[in-house]
């Protein structure tokens, strides 16, 4: 009987982790930094950069399962994150690239409960 309820015990506790994604406290928050190029490559202007689209997976996933765009001042928050390994994303401009895009991409750890990541800025060309 005491082996049953161990058994139990064990498989109870195995079933309440819980994968990346949301049903979290946590969040990942950051801002996007544009600069903006001329085909000289001269500098025009930068600046931080709103309605730049950021995308969040599981660490590997080839598959996003959300998306924000950037406020005004450049900045996006990811609410509502379980604990994991997250990629998050922005693409800019490059025009030796396959269809005309670069990928920025950070890898992030949330490693605990209520964490509030704040990512460094991405830097994106325009």
């Amino acid at each position: 009987m005491k082996k049953y309820l161990l058994l139990l015990l064990a498989v109870s506790f195995i079933a309440c982790t819980k994968d990346e994604g949301y049903g979290g406290l946590a969040s990942i928050s950051g801002k996007v930094y544009a600069l903006n190029y001329n085909q000289n490559q001269v500098l025009l202007s930068e600046g931080y950069l709103g309605d730049v689209r950021v995308y969040i997976s599981s660490r590997g996933s080839n598959d996003f399962y959300d998306d924000v765009r950037t406020t005004y001042d450049g900045s996006f928050k990811f609410d509502f994150l379980q604990e994991g390994s997250y990629d998050v994303w922005v693409y800019g401009d490059c025009d030796y690239c396959p269809w005309d895009q670069l990928v920025e991409k950070k890898e992030v750890e949330v490693t605990s409960r209520k964490a509030q990541v704040v990512l460094e800025d991405f830097v994106i060309k325009i």
